[in-house]
């Protein structure tokens, strides 16, 4: 999809997030905590790039999911497993926020804590290394 479709895709569930918290306060943080992969990889990978002073407009190849797709030959394994951390950690998270009243922020920080190592192990916001 590329910077332009995916930052058009945040946006909107961005948008509709927002609308979901004015329905329902558990609803916001079970949004946050669905969109973690690409919350937590963006995120990082742009404040890495600030600290460093980077131009964060101009295009770049330092997210988590690109440097894993160059380790990993192709997009399709790394593909699968976000597909997995959303149906197997993120999902059940969330619904443990929902059916189980666990506390969004608490969740939130669970949801996290292993998308957070996956970004320093995948090297998001990092130079590319050239050769």
């Amino acid at each position: 999809m590329g910077d332009a479709g995916s930052g058009f895709l945040g946006l909107m569930l961005g948008v509709i997030s927002i609308q979901a918290a004015w329905v329902s306060s558990q609803l916001i943080w079970v949004w946050l905590i669905l969109l973690g992969v690409f919350i937590v990889d963006s995120t990082f990978t742009l404040i890495r790039r600030l600290l460093r002073g980077d131009k964060v407009y101009e295009a770049h190849r330092s997210h988590a999911y690109q440097f894993a797709t160059r380790r990993f030959g192709k997009h399709l394994p790394v593909t699968l497993a976000v597909a997995v951390i959303n149906l197997f950690w993120l999902l059940p998270v969330a619904m443990c926020v929902v059916l189980m009243r666990l506390d969004g922020a608490w969740g939130l920080i669970l949801a996290y804590a292993p998308l957070v190592v996956l970004a320093i192990k995948f090297k998001a916001g990092s130079l590319e290394q050239s050769g």
